[in-house]
């Protein structure tokens, strides 16, 4: 079994964007953005290519190795076969008992690690050169992901540093959407849908079990974010008989072509027994365990306080981020940019002195009222200068579910299956998209050139199904940010002042990125982060104290946004500064989709090839 992704990452990685960051300054700060960098006069020599093995002309074995790693992973669980794979059938996988999988407990945490040992014994026995270019691009990501697994896996007890449940991203808000969006393409999904339902008591019992586990190593969630989920489970149990699980399936089923009303009933009456009897009680006993667990083995710190935690903590950003860098280096780095961004928007304000007033009477980044079709469609049309063309694709825009509003993100993409992918969801949540720019640039983040644009790019290219499951959340999300950031310039706005709320924007991710990193990473306590926010005047203890609280809550969530973005800004300027007349953006661009979702460090890697190929004198 590969387990590259635990149960709850593949269950949360069905979300795979979370538009988390809703600002906690309204300042403003950037440097100047990295594509709109000045080219330098002289051109600079093209770096040799770091990795001299040409590809070969591919391994059946190697191939079947693939086809079997990527079955394991779709098979896992239920929601990821329904949600990856509409016709598993026509790639001989054979659809999994409908249940959510495993929840980790010490016996599959041991075998688990006995099967990444395997699985990386058996890729070194592959001749590196006798693979394709594919196929060594997929080595590169497994073996770079094993060894740094193998880390987070050198403790048995690293396992329990992060749980099923968490304020923003556990699975306790994720569940719900996931189960009101499940594909009912056939009546056979409506039925493995029913039977999921059935499967919810057990799947909460095992992660009550873990979280118990959690409380008595001392690892439970702090007082403060076990408060916040507690209140997450009472909003969504507020409405019982109206729930959301019962007024989707039952609005669902009335679209649903080709039943007979009896089954029709028969269906919305299955669908509310379990919910009332099943699902609903499973969230009633997570409540009850989290009351009873607060407070008892809670820990107030952030990764790298667990035992030997700072060494988990540098393995799994790098993990989480695809950055080879070191928490020191992310530092360093993260520090720079807050410092030349701030620069950056000092001057703007020194030259236009009236941002200041609009920013502070609320009129800066005004645009047109619109719907988010209308939204989607002009960054659809805006981006076509900047991106290579996909084909037309379907999508819908949802409204985030009144019961869970306050405790989702602002925006999220639900990834479609990767052999039907006309179809896609963006949901929005009302109370944290406030004005147009924001929406406007969420829907840059989930749409159009962000997560809905990049997975259609990458699925019409049909790569092999396990490139699906090695997705890198660096890649993904910084991708997602480095789209929002350029959503500024196609919102209408005057260049300047877009350029001043693109800043501000980069400001509040780096200013969450640094406080991240630092609890998470460096160590950093209270005294810390109250040292680093007077630097930057802020000094409302409040902030301070929930600040820490949601990055403690939360371990480097923040990390894949802003270092993501800062990698692909990097590599766009290198590409710049190394091609010279022969760069063209679209065509940066083209390159960093066709190689897909992969570590930064592998990326620059073939980069470096694809540069001197393009700059190669003819003949």
């Amino acid at each position: 079994m590969i387990v590259l992704r635990t149960n709850i990452r593949r269950l949360v990685c069905l979300l795979i964007a979370l538009s988390v960051c809703a600002g906690f300054l309204g300042g403003c700060k950037n440097q100047e953005p990295p594509w709109e960098a000045s080219i330098p006069p002289v051109a600079t020599p093209v770096p040799p290519v770091t990795n001299p093995v040409p590809p070969g002309k591919g391994d059946d074995d190697f191939t079947l190795l693939m086809d079997e790693l990527f079955s394991q992973w779709v098979t896992a669980d239920a929601l990821t076969m329904n949600f990856f794979l509409a016709d598993p059938e026509s790639l001989g996988i054979e659809r999994p008992t409908p249940t959510f999988g495993e929840v980790a407990n010490p016996d599959t945490i041991k075998r688990d690690i006995q099967d990444n040992i395997e699985l990386y014994d058996k890729l070194k026995r592959f001749r590196y050169e006798d693979l394709s270019l594919d196929q060594q691009n997929v080595y590169d990501i497994l073996i770079r992901d094993l060894e740094l697994i193998s880390i987070m896996e050198r403790r048995e007890t690293y396992a329990y540093y992060s749980g099923y449940i968490r304020p923003i991203d556990g699975i306790q808000a994720q569940l719900p959407i996931l189960l009101a969006e499940f594909n009912f393409r056939t009546v056979a999904d409506i039925e493995i849908y029913l039977q999921l339902l059935e499967d919810t008591q057990r799947f909460f019992n095992e992660i009550i079990e873990f979280e118990r586990e959690r409380s008595r190593l001392g690892f439970f969630l702090s007082e403060y974010n076990a408060d916040i989920v507690i209140e997450n489970c009472e909003s969504f149990l507020s409405n019982r008989h109206d729930n959301l699980l019962i007024v989707v399936f039952n609005d669902r089923m009335d679209r649903y072509e080709g039943l007979s009303e009896a089954r029709r009933d028969e269906f919305k009456l299955q669908n509310r027994n379990l919910v009332l009897g099943n699902v609903l009680p499973a969230y009633d006993a997570l409540l009850s365990a989290m009351r009873e667990l607060r407070g008892i083995g809670a820990h107030q710190g952030g990764l790298s306080d667990f035992p030997d935690g700072s060494e988990y903590a540098a393995a799994y950003l790098q993990y989480k981020t695809g950055s080879d860098r070191s928490p020191e280096g992310v530092d360093a780095l993260l520090d720079e940019w807050m410092d030349s961004t701030l620069a950056n928007m000092i001057s703007i304000i020194n030259k236009n002195p009236e941002y200041l007033k609009m920013s502070e009477s609320g009129d800066i980044g005004q645009i047109a009222d619109d719907t988010p079709e209308a939204y989607l469609a002009k960054l659809q049309k805006a981006i076509a200068t900047d991106f290579p063309g996909i084909t037309e694709t379907r999508h819908v825009v949802r409204e985030v579910h009144e019961s869970l509003r306050e405790y989702v993100s602002p925006a999220f993409y639900l990834s479609p299956a990767i052999d039907c992918f006309d179809d896609n969801v963006i949901y929005i949540n009302p109370p944290k998209t406030t004005d147009n720019l924001s929406l406007f640039t969420i829907l840059a983040h989930e749409g159009y050139p962000g997560h809905m644009y990049q997975t259609v790019y990458t699925l019409q290219h049909s790569p092999h199904p396990i490139r699906v499951s090695l997705e890198n959340m660096g890649y993904d999300e910084g991708w997602a940010t480095y789209a929002e950031m350029m959503s500024y310039s196609y919102a209408g706005l005057p260049e300047v002042e877009a350029e001043l709320l693109r800043a501000s924007k980069i400001y509040d991710l780096l200013l969450m990125g640094r406080i991240d990193l630092g609890v998470n990473a460096l160590g950093w306590g209270i005294g810390e982060i109250t040292s680093f926010c007077a630097g930057i005047g802020i000094d409302d203890q409040v902030v301070i104290g929930e600040l820490y609280e949601t990055v403690i809550g939360n371990p480097l969530l923040y990390m894949p946004y802003i270092l993501g973005f800062i990698e692909i800004s990097l590599l766009l300027e290198e590409a710049e500064n190394t091609m010279h007349i022969n760069f063209y953006l679209k065509e940066f661009h083209r390159f960093i989709l066709d190689f897909g979702s992969a570590p930064f460090t592998i990326i620059r890697e073939r980069m470096l090839g694809w540069m001197a190929l393009v700059c190669a004198p003819e003949g």
